[in-house]
């Protein structure tokens, strides 16, 4: 299935609207029909996308080889990864003035004050491969050469983005991290089978682990901002347009363990409905739009420029882009902000894009493996967010087209896959 990206679309519409149904949640504004026309085409987009390209590719049942790559090209892209982790963290530590011994939210609020430097530019760019040595040890061949010591390495650079993301309690962060490292599994290892026997424990595991870490931050924030946690659910950001339904507020009033269980779980539901009522809002703003020509998708070149001093950085006030700051408005509100209608001709591309790269890595092109895992990743959650745009999204497509093009042509080997392909395939 992971190999088909209109069907990882699909999926991810449907899971959010599972949630849709189940989560006791009203609605404070109606949703407008041009917002929900303008996803509706930005789908059928993306799925002509890759059904234009879905007749012209090689039909491969099971992949038989697989890229040969060497303890070389794993130490490689290690180090990269880990240095630009490196500067991510000397930039945020020393040069803007994080503070371990200060909440997460002020941190937050330093860094917005600060500007970035080349440092981070260049760390923004070469972090993501951090996610790619655990991917070739998987890929690895009894011939590669790589000692039995070198896969808890893999391990730990694989989580470093998503301790860096816990360090500001950044949940779009840590799913993304989450997310790579399942849908890489799937890939790799089990044929492209998202629910294949070995992968449901981890998943059940990194999932509750995901939410429960959400819990504590979202509790962690009431703390210190000595606010009640009705009150929050009612009032945040994500409760401008979804609030709980009365059913719901009468189970957390009476402050059982069903309540409390609700009232810790209700904000991530709102968290990960509300941007389809937003992007309405953002459609049907009472002041006009302004239109960002392409600045938030292709923000780290536009950034790197000006850091350089190439060009000016175009000065979009964030609130003359979108009608409400701080909140998500799905896939489709940066795209709407970015390109208009001009937008399903983007998602047209982004899916002839993942089609490609899901025929190659069907093939068993390791190379291309890190950038169709993210493809996953930004399609699934398209009802959500735009993972291009934030989680710095297009930072780590362009490291992991680098990882394409550096390592894409290695010759083949002949080995066998590894043992776990084998036995997913019997």
């Amino acid at each position: 299935m992971l190999f088909h990206p209109e069907r990882v679309a699909l999926a991810g519409l449907l899971v959010w609207l599972l949630l849709w149904l189940i989560a006791p949640l009203d609605q404070v504004f109606p949703l407008a029909w041009q917002p929900m026309a303008y996803m509706a085409a930005g789908y059928a987009g993306f799925w002509l996308g890759c059904l234009a390209l879905s007749g012209r590719l090689k039909r491969v049942i099971a992949p038989q080889r697989r890229r040969q790559f060497g303890a070389r090209a794993f130490w490689l892209v290690l180090l990269i990864g880990v240095a630009g982790m490196a500067l991510r963290l000397y930039d945020k530590f020393f040069i803007r003035g994080i503070d371990l011994t200060v909440d997460a939210m002020e941190s937050r609020e330093l860094l917005a004050d600060a500007e970035a430097g080349p440092l981070a530019a260049v760390g923004g760019v070469l972090y993501p491969f951090c996610y790619v040595p655990l991917m070739l040890w998987w890929a690895r061949h009894r011939d590669s050469g790589l000692p039995g010591w070198a896969r808890p390495l893999a391990i730990a650079a694989f989580v470093l983005p998503a301790v860096d993301a816990l360090i500001l309690l950044s949940r779009s962060q840590m799913l993304v991290a989450l997310s790579m490292m399942y849908l890489s599994a799937a890939c790799v290892l089990y044929q492209g089978q998202p629910l294949h026997a070995r992968l449901v424990r981890p998943l059940l595991i990194g999932f509750t682990a995901l939410l429960g870490i959400s819990v504590a931050a979202f509790m962690s924030r009431l703390g210190q901002m000595d606010m009640d946690i009705i009150f929050s659910i009612l009032n945040s950001a994500y409760g401008y347009v979804l609030t709980p339904n009365k059913t719901a507020l009468l189970l957390i009033g009476e402050n059982g363990l069903a309540g409390r269980s609700l009232a810790a779980l209700l904000p991530l539901s709102q968290y990960y409905l509300h941007g389809v009522y937003e992007f309405s809002l953002l459609w049907t703003r009472p002041d006009a739009q302004v239109f960002t020509l392409g600045t938030q998708h292709f923000a780290p070149y536009i950034k790197a420029a000006s850091i350089f001093k190439l060009i000016t950085y175009p000065d979009f006030g964030t609130n003359d882009i979108y009608y409400r700051t701080g909140v998500f408005t799905t896939f489709f509100g940066p795209l709407w902000a970015d390109f208009a209608w001009g937008g399903p001709l983007f998602t047209m591309l982004l899916g002839m894009l993942a089609k490609r790269c899901g025929q190659w890595a069907r093939e068993g092109r390791i190379a291309v493996m890190p950038l169709y895992a993210y493809l996953c990743v930004v399609v699934f959650f398209m009802p959500v967010v735009n993972l291009l745009v934030s989680a710095q999204g297009m930072y780590i497509v362009n490291a992991f087209v680098l990882v394409a093009l550096l390592f894409g042509r290695h010759r083949r080997s002949a080995a066998p896959l590894p043992s776990a392909v084998a036995q997913g395939s019997a």
